[in-house]
């Protein structure tokens, strides 16, 4: 049998559907392997390999001359084609977060909760990102409906108090600015 990078370097136009998604399962797990070891460049290029080769093979158009449609795809390869696609995201989304790259993160996990809107993970990834990037109502949006799926989890309660800090810290100078405004107006009168 040939490895996971001799396929990926044959392209995807060759391979059948079982095959497309054996490979893409193998570079997933390759990810894995990368991600592990602290190497997020060379995971993210075997996580983005792999969403190449399931990409297309339930959500394409069903043409003529194709090997086969999307109702010839057995339930459980479309199961698996889904987990491939989710953990891919969730996973690119993981690297990301560890790379500062707070915008690429939040499209990654907006694209994984396209498939698993309930992941407590996803959510939480794509609230640290809105955190991070200041958008602190989509961030505790995100966070506490994390909450809600794992109300054990500390990181998760580490990230609403981090919030916390911030919106008093934002509502505290819109005090300063408001009273300032209104003890100036109240010096003209």
């Amino acid at each position: 049998m040939a490895s996971v990078e001799d396929k990926a370097g044959a392209g995807t136009s060759k391979l059948s559907i079982e095959e497309r998604l054996e490979t893409g399962m193998a570079l997933k797990e390759k990810g894995n392997e990368y991600f592990k070891k602290q190497e997020y460049r060379n995971a993210m290029k075997s996580y983005h390999k792999a969403l190449l080769y399931v990409k297309g093979i339930i959500d394409r158009p069903n043409l003529p001359g194709l090997e086969a449609s999307e109702e010839d795809i057995s339930d459980e390869a479309k199961n698996n084609i889904h987990k491939v696609q989710f953990s891919c995201y969730n996973n690119l989304a993981a690297c990301l977060l560890k790379d500062g790259r707070w915008d690429r993160t939040e499209h990654y996990c907006t694209e994984a909760l396209k498939l698993q809107p309930q992941n407590a993970k996803a959510l939480f990834r794509r609230g640290q990102s809105y955190f991070y990037m200041k958008d602190f109502e989509k961030a505790e949006r995100d966070l506490r409906a994390a909450e809600k799926l794992e109300p054990k989890d500390s990181s998760i309660k580490k990230m609403l108090a981090l919030l916390e800090v911030e919106l008093k810290k934002i509502k505290e100078k819109e005090k300063k600015i408001y009273a300032g405004m209104f003890d100036r107006h109240s010096q003209k009168e």
